[in-house]
């Protein structure tokens, strides 16, 4: 089966927290959804900064349109915080056709209606 692909905006406490719970259990995931998940690109503000989790430094990057704009990616779970680029962030994912995660509560305070608009829009 084709493997699920993550795009992950943020590798903060939250984003290695997602990258831990990804790496560390693949099978249970994959037996779970019934397919391989895999985090492809990761957008962070400092790519040689030093992190808690390790990751292939090719998967990283400092420009978030290159994991939005990647066709290969599946899903966008977003944990960089913000509000407004944030916002065009998913909503240009949901545009093309991806599944977005978000852990944003300020983000879905202040644009929510707009965001899930968007998501029941393109359904």
């Amino acid at each position: 089966m084709k493997p699920i692909k993550l795009g992950l905006l943020g590798l903060g406490t939250v984003g290695t927290g997602v990258v831990r719970i990804v790496e560390g259990h693949h099978d249970d995931l994959e037996r779970q959804i019934g397919a391989p998940v895999e985090i492809s690109r990761i957008a962070v503000r400092n790519a040689d900064k030093p992190r808690a989790v390790r990751v292939d430094r090719h998967k990283l990057t400092e420009n978030p349109w290159e994991v939005v704009n990647d066709p290969e990616i599946d899903v966008i779970i977003e944990v960089m915080g913000g509000v407004e680029h944030t916002k065009t962030y998913l909503l240009a994912a949901l545009e093309q056709g991806k599944q977005v995660v978000t852990a944003n509560k300020d983000l879905m305070a202040l644009h929510g209606p707009d965001i899930l608009a968007k998501a029941a829009e393109v359904r």
